[in-house]
């Protein structure tokens, strides 16, 4: 926290200056379209770049909080997703030559590589957890990547997305308004990739309930896709934490172990009940599918 003429800022360092420069312009272009879930940068930006031990330094906005998020709370999860989805509206409609310098989130290339590393960890994981979960989730990812890989994703919306929807980058303040923080990995995608994250995020606290997601507003527009069952199918948070568990050290092990295990097993029933949910809507869709197809044939 920094003080400055009677406000308080948040101080953060940056990577590099092309990665502060993209945030701080897209904030700025959200601020000016009046989206109004952002916390402003501060104006000596906007003459220079802070430069401290090499790394450029950016002063946001410090803000008041009330009670943290979190996504057990019914109310916040509808409040984030609220944000989350104006968000992407917003983005989406953004024009400049800037965006150009962003990232394009290359989704199915990380999910193979994920994959591929935890199925080489198997060996290293199977004294720790029994290999029937742990060949389970490999069935799923591998099932999830390889329909994936079979549609079409040309015609997917693009907008920027966040890229880390934990409930940590979502702030309430006094004034009970909902900001996001945190634009470290904004990249130049679907909607579909922060919303499956969502969704991952949200499932333990909903009990793994398919019909539940389904019931939000904001994903009525997935209930006929494809693309958002098989990636909600692929396990991501298990791929992540236990290619995590692999590769830290023997002190992480031990501050993770009861996390993993809620994770990969305590949830597996629930998590199985929701796989079969997940083939039954894919099974569905098919069948629509081959019908409209036959009936075209028809005619």
């Amino acid at each position: 926290m920094l003080y400055s003429n009677g406000m308080k800022w948040f101080v953060k360092k940056f990577p590099s200056q092309n990665r502060f420069i993209m945030q701080e312009t897209l904030i700025k272009t959200l601020l000016q379209k009046n989206f109004p879930h952002v916390l402003p940068f501060h104006p000596i930006h906007q003459r220079e770049i802070l430069i401290f031990e090499g790394y450029p330094i950016g002063l946001t906005m410090w803000l008041e909080t009330s009670e943290p998020i979190n996504y057990s709370n019914t109310q916040d999860r509808m409040d984030v997703l609220s944000v989350l989805k104006r968000f992407h509206a917003f983005t989406g409609k953004i024009q400049g030559k800037w965006l150009e310098e962003l990232p394009k989130y290359k989704w199915m290339k990380k999910w193979k590589k994920r994959l591929s590393l935890f199925e080489n960890n198997l060996p290293l994981l199977q004294p720790f957890i029994q290999p029937y979960y742990l060949y389970t989730y490999l069935q799923w990812g591998k099932r999830a990547v390889e329909q994936l890989e079979k549609l079409d994703h040309s015609e997917m919306p693009f907008c920027i997305t966040h890229g880390d929807v934990a409930h940590h980058n979502f702030l309430r303040g006094k004034n009970n308004n909902v900001y996001l923080i945190d634009f470290d990995l904004i990249a130049l995608s679907s909607p579909l990739m922060d919303d499956l994250q969502f969704c991952n995020r949200i499932l333990p606290f909903i009990d793994w309930s398919l019909n539940d997601l389904k019931q939000l507003g904001a994903y009525q527009k997935y209930q006929n896709q494809l693309a958002f069952y098989m990636g909600l199918l692929y396990p991501t948070d298990v791929f992540r934490e236990l290619n995590r568990f692999i590769r830290e050290d023997y002190h992480y092990k031990q501050r993770a172990w009861n996390y993993l295990i809620d994770l990969t097993i305590h949830q597996f029933p629930q998590r199985m009940q929701f796989s079969q949910e997940l083939h039954q809507e894919v099974n569905r869709i098919l069948t629509h599918n081959v019908g409209e197809v036959s009936n075209y044939l028809k005619e």
